[in-house]
């Protein structure tokens, strides 16, 4: 593994562009959720930031990989791939897991 893989990929623009188009879905389905979802507000004040265009895909794309090992291994099975081998599915996978942590350290800030 090298990290100069994965940092590749996650400031690859196609990749992070795809992070980017499949946030603006995530954002949409937490905008319309539960209000007894836990995190309610946090969360759905990160997706107003993600709609917004106030988030920076590269960053997100960093965390994605970083949270998720089947990407990880995903992307070190072919680093020159730079992520195109890396399903929707899973980015969306990831960002949903991840969007918790995200809302919330942007509530702290």
């Amino acid at each position: 593994m090298s990290a100069l893989d994965l940092i590749a990929t996650a400031s690859d623009p196609t990749f992070a562009g795809r992070v980017m188009m499949i946030m603006f879905k995530v954002a949409q389905n937490v905008a319309s959720e539960d209000p007894a979802t836990p995190n309610d507000a946090e969360r759905k004040a990160y997706a107003g930031m993600v709609i917004r265009g106030e988030e920076k895909p590269q960053i997100v794309a960093a965390h994605v990989i970083s949270s998720n090992p089947s990407i990880t291994a995903t992307i070190e099975s072919d680093p020159p791939a730079l992520g195109s081998n890396v399903p929707d599915g899973d980015i969306e996978f990831a960002l949903a897991s991840i969007w918790d942590a995200r809302s919330l350290a942007f509530a702290a800030a």
